[in-house]
């Protein structure tokens, strides 16, 4: 029930943060979530150990406030950028133009949404203990997670000029650039994965006393470091994979795939969930596996609005070295 009331604030703190990014200011959203992650933390020691044992509801209660602080913030810091927008009644062609494009992305957001609820629901039925650790290790992977929306930035500021220079036949070699471009994002997606990723499992491996003063607490984060490298190794690749199907509009392929993964984690989080290691290894499985998806549909079907450019581009080299 809490975590619902402040759903509402995690959505927006979600759009906000998207804003700032794209302002190319990665700098504030780092200290807003850093200092959000420091209030989850204290409030589950505060409200779930010591001195309210409040249990669950005291591990809700904890992330809700830290939810609401950080949707705070962000609201300061638009503001404070000017790009906080005057509250007025919207026309009918704006609202088209928005659910055009807000529409699937509403839905493909409740689906992740509904993939977290999911993943701690099955934590709650772990126990306390294990509840607290969950908390710990996601509020690592989160705070990591920001070090991967500069990529998917980096995609959406790039690829959607080279597309539309494509569709409006001003360049014919443009594939060839998109290709390019796109790769180099992944390569610069698999350094910041495993040099980001390192830095999450040591941070869980060797300095979970930092988060909590709970001997069974520290143990299980230890226990669980290797599952935390690779749900942010997954996440920040599936970022970078998902910027770029959002530069070329490919709503429909996020949807389908992310309703399939999302099933499939449920399915496996209700049947056989029995420690944290398996709750982030769904969350592995269901990122990686968008990822992989994603990067199949591009690179070797040609699907979407991307693939279609990129397999274009190989087919262009072709007939030149044919002719050649």
């Amino acid at each position: 029930l809490l975590r619902g009331i402040s759903s509402w604030a995690a959505l927006s703190q979600s759009i906000c943060l998207s804003i700032l990014m794209a302002t190319r200011d990665a700098i504030t959203p780092l200290k807003i979530i850093a200092l959000s992650a420091l209030v989850n933390v204290i409030g589950d020691a505060l409200f779930c150990v010591w001195p309210f044992r409040g249990g669950c509801a005291g591990a809700a209660a904890a992330t809700s406030i830290a939810t609401l602080l950080s949707y705070g913030c962000m609201i300061g810091a638009l503001k404070k950028k000017k790009l906080l927008p005057q509250l007025r009644k919207p026309k009918l062609e704006e609202v088209k133009g928005l659910l055009d494009f807000t529409g699937p992305l509403l839905a493909i957001t409740l689906t992740r949404l509904a993939g977290f609820l999911a993943m701690q629901k099955s934590a709650i039925k772990l126990g306390v203990t294990h509840l607290a650790t969950y908390q710990l290790c996601l509020n690592v992977v989160i705070f990591f997670l920001l070090f991967g929306e500069p990529l998917s930035q980096l995609s959406q500021t790039k690829l959607p000029a080279l597309l539309k220079r494509e569709e409006d036949g001003k360049d014919k070699e443009i594939g060839v650039q998109v290709a390019a471009t796109f790769k180099s994002i992944l390569v610069l997606a698999v350094y910041a994965a495993i040099g980001v990723g390192g830095v999450a499992f040591g941070s869980v491996a060797f300095g979970s006393g930092l988060f909590s003063s709970d001997v069974a607490v520290q143990s299980l984060a230890r226990s669980a470091s290797p599952a935390v490298f690779m749900s942010v190794f997954s996440a920040v690749m599936a970022v970078a994979v998902d910027g770029a199907l959002m530069a070329s509009r490919d709503f429909g392929f996020m949807l389908t795939c992310g309703l399939f993964s999302f099933a499939l984690q449920l399915l496996l989080l209700q049947r056989h969930c029995t420690s944290i290691n398996f709750i982030f290894g769904t969350f592995t499985m269901r990122l990686g596996s968008y990822a992989i998806l994603g990067l199949m549909r591009v690179f070797v079907f040609g699907g979407g609005r991307l693939g279609r450019v990129i397999r274009s581009s190989g087919k262009d080299t072709g007939e030149e070295g044919v002719e050649g």
